[in-house]
């Protein structure tokens, strides 16, 4: 019994310890991201590990970085892999803005319009869910889960499918989780809805971009005159060598779970220019 106990006590010790670990490699990302070194950046991103709290945001931002240096390829892959239903409730209003962004930029309309629409499909219940907290207490269950955050060895996969009921990553808001380690109950209901909140607005902001990119994504079509189409036309992909490399059609449908985060992408930069901007 003193042998299990200890064995438990080492790997509670043993991921507390990753968990910091990957909070510094992400802070030394950070720090050379703000600094405009975006390839020592993707370098630093690239060091958290699939099974890190972490990686999700360290996909999108390492996504943002790519962007920044024109690498749509390689930021549509990352963006592939968090845009994947396995992390539907995680994934932030502005991953989808960046990954519709990044399509226009590479004159992918027909996938311009099918990710708007999975946007406003897919953030509607995310909206209703955040103004309920925003406006009505927490139910028991919720209580439920905000509790398991007391526990040293606590993780996503132990918070279970209620994280879908709760802001986007309030498992690693510091103030929120010493109020529930304390008991606070009204400063905790209270933290929930301003992180509510927070969410909402994101959510609104990035909503406005899409609808920006909408109307772009109207006025090249409509405005294309027939050199630009003949340019559209001759706009051709990268080339898959099939005596090298073994490809598999990538669905939203049907996802395999080592598929995530080594999704690759071939295109070229658009032919003309779009007028968009972030």
């Amino acid at each position: 019994m003193v042998k299990l106990l200890v064995l438990v006590t080492f790997f509670a010790i043993s991921a507390q310890a990753a968990k910091v670990s990957d909070l510094s490699q992400m802070n030394k990302a950070r720090v050379l991201y703000e600094k405009n070194k975006l390839e020592e950046a993707i370098e630093a991103y690239s060091k958290i590990q699939h099974n890190s709290d972490f990686w999700l945001e360290s996909l999108e931002e390492r996504a943002w970085a790519k962007t920044r240096l024109g690498k749509y390829e390689e930021a549509l892959a990352d963006l592939k892999s968090i845009a994947s239903p396995i992390w539907s409730s995680q994934v932030g209003p502005e991953t989808f803005m960046l990954s519709t962004f990044v399509s226009l930029k590479i004159c992918n309309y027909k996938d311009v319009v099918k990710k708007i629409a999975v946007f406003k499909k897919n953030i509607s219940p995310r909206v209703d869910a955040l103004e309920k907290l925003k406006s009505e207490p927490l139910s028991e269950v919720q209580w439920t889960v905000l509790n398991k955050l007391k526990d040293s060895d606590w993780s996503v996969v132990s918070l279970g499918k209620m994280v879908d009921q709760f802001p986007r990553f309030f498992f690693k808001d510091k103030e929120l989780v010493a109020a529930v380690k304390s008991n606070q109950n009204a400063k905790v209901q209270s933290r929930i809805r301003q992180l509510a909140i927070h969410d909402l607005e994101e959510i609104a902001t990035n909503l406005k971009k899409m609808k920006v990119m909408e109307v772009e994504l109207i006025q090249n079509v409509m405005t294309m005159d027939e050199k630009t189409k003949v340019k559209k036309e001759k706009l051709k992909f990268a080339k898959v060598d099939l005596n090298k490399d073994i490809t598999f059609p990538a669905s939203d449908d049907e996802v395999w779970i080592d598929e995530v985060g080594f999704y690759e992408v071939k295109a070229q930069k658009c032919p003309y220019t779009s007028e968009v901007k972030l």
